[in-house]
């Protein structure tokens, strides 16, 4: 028997195609399994609290564009920037246009309604033009509230979300204040949050570089009690020692104060240690005694030359008062610059 040339060749050619057709649908199945696994990747990240480097990538503000005819930087760091300007009316919209314009170059989307709300990468950026006290100024402030979904954070068995505006979640339980509260500092410090200090009503908890601010009140309805969230980026990430005692972090001025067990010679110790990872490192080997004054001081810079001022004061109970401030390379130039 003869096969046909023809009718061959056109086997041939089918059975091309069809494999040519296989390899494509191969490819393109990877291809689709590489896609959904980055997304995945990319939303697990997107789920965890930014560190200083993380929201970095995303904006610096130490670096963010000033109006001209600046009267006084008050903050400038990777998440805050606070200054004071002259202005040569009484409209600031100008102003808050300035810094809009800036954002929007950046890659930040503008909230509709937000008034001052961005949102780029998961983190959420507040814009604020004021006018100042005195006649003629103008205030502007810029903060970082970093990458966390605050409406995803656990609450209460029973608690029901009410609203999340922007940055800050709301939700409502029915229980006693004090009940709620020890089970959301529990569901919290599950999912890695590590308790910060307390102001009120509100308790303070950071993972990684961001601050949370968990705030339990009672509403006006009888055994009705009230959750809230919400959050900002830290400039720095300041560690608290095992075990510590009355801490307070100071969010405006980056100042973390507490209480630990153990001699200066253990702080010193733990901190060099757990800021060693940060790149952070003691200009001095000792500790320097400040003039007139009990307390030890140890300062670290880190490549970027920030600093962080470390000072102690021992106790005779075997404790150590701290205060951690943390100062950009910004900040340290302009306060140069005024003396």
């Amino acid at each position: 028997m003869t096969l046909d040339p023809s009718f061959s060749q056109s086997r041939h050619a089918h059975s091309s195609v069809f494999y040519r057709r296989q390899n494509l649908l191969k490819l393109s199945i990877l291809f689709l399994m590489f896609v959904f696994a980055t997304m995945i990747a990319e939303a697990s990240l997107a789920q965890q609290p930014a560190s200083v480097a993380e929201a970095e990538q995303v904006i610096n503000l130490s670096t963010f564009p000033l109006l001209p005819n600046v009267l006084e930087i008050q903050a400038r760091t990777v998440a805050r920037l606070e200054y004071v300007v002259r202005l040569k009316s009484f409209d600031i919209k100008s102003e808050y246009e300035f810094q809009r314009r800036n954002l929007l170059e950046r890659q930040w989307d503008e909230l509709p309604n937000g008034d001052g709300q961005f949102t780029r990468s998961g983190f959420h950026l507040f814009v604020d033009v004021q006018m100042h006290d005195e006649p003629g100024k103008a205030v502007v402030v810029l903060q970082n509230n970093g990458n966390v979904n605050v409406s995803t954070l656990p609450v209460p068995s029973g608690a029901k979300h009410i609203r999340t505006n922007f940055n800050v979640a709301d939700f409502e339980i029915t229980g006693n204040v004090k009940e709620t509260k020890e089970l959301v500092l529990a569901l919290l410090t599950e999912q890695g949050w590590q308790p910060y200090g307390t102001r009120g009503d509100a308790m303070d908890m950071k993972q990684n570089a961001v601050l949370l601010t968990a705030s339990v009140t009672s509403l006006r309805q009888p055994g009705k009690t009230r959750i809230a969230y919400w959050t900002r980026q830290m400039p720095a990430e300041l560690p608290v020692p095992p075990n510590s005692e009355s801490v307070l972090y100071q969010s405006e001025d980056n100042r973390l104060q507490l209480v630990a067990l153990g001699s200066v010679d253990a702080v010193i110790s733990f901190y060099k240690n757990a800021l060693a990872s940060s790149e952070w490192k003691a200009t001095t080997e000792n500790p320097i005694r400040e003039v007139n004054s009990r307390q030890l001081v140890l300062t670290f810079r880190n490549p970027s030359k920030d600093m962080l001022r470390l000072g102690m004061s021992e106790r005779s109970n075997g404790k150590t008062r701290i205060t951690l401030s943390f100062q950009s390379a910004s900040e340290i130039d302009q306060r140069d610059q005024k003396r």
